[in-house]
């Protein structure tokens, strides 16, 4: 009777087990049927509207470049204008004005890399002359113009004249040996 009486509770085990299994399921799937979804809340925006305006970042030969706030429906001549307008050494030749503008977009307006003059006076522009262009002005050799353009290049444009000193081995004398030949 020893096996029989095991094989009873073996077989009562497997009984109570499969009860318990089909209780769970069924709990399961009675609990995913009363789920009821939430819906998502909604957020509203206060203050500014962005969903009617776009912000352009405007490089290169334009008068003041920036971040600019504008219309949607703007194209890259409203970005412009903006920006103060082209300078006029410029290259615009590439540059469609009439491109509608998108959220994020950055506009950049190439500046004449032979240009030496930039406003017809025979001055040598500091933010836009070549090396060798820079090699033009009395006291300026090869590695000083290279210092010129690598410091353009960390700081940005220059702001005025005056800041040409604060490139590497350019003081005052050398300054004002130059400072009647060059230009913003």
């Amino acid at each position: 009777m020893g096996r029989e009486e095991e094989s009873r509770r073996i077989l009562v085990i497997c009984f109570a087990a499969a009860l318990l299994a089909l209780g769970a399921a069924f709990f399961l799937w009675h609990a995913a049927g009363e789920t009821k979804e939430e819906p998502l809340p909604v957020v509203e925006l206060s203050g500014k509207e962005y969903s009617r305006t776009l912000l352009v970042y405007v490089t290169g030969a334009v008068r003041q470049p920036g971040v600019y706030e504008l219309p949607l429906g703007s194209r890259f001549f409203d970005a412009v204008k903006a920006a103060g307008d082209v300078l006029p050494y410029a290259v615009m030749e590439d540059i469609n004005m009439a491109e509608p503008l998108s959220d994020g977009m950055k506009i950049h307006i190439p500046l004449d890399p032979e240009q030496v003059d930039a406003r017809g006076s025979g001055l040598i522009s500091i933010n836009a002359a070549s090396a060798k262009e820079l090699e033009a002005l009395p006291g300026v050799g090869q590695v000083t113009a290279e210092k010129i353009i690598r410091y353009r290049e960390e700081h940005g444009r220059f702001s005025s004249k005056e800041e040409l000193k604060k490139v590497p081995s350019i003081g005052e004398g050398r300054y004002k040996k130059m400072a009647d030949k060059i230009t913003l």
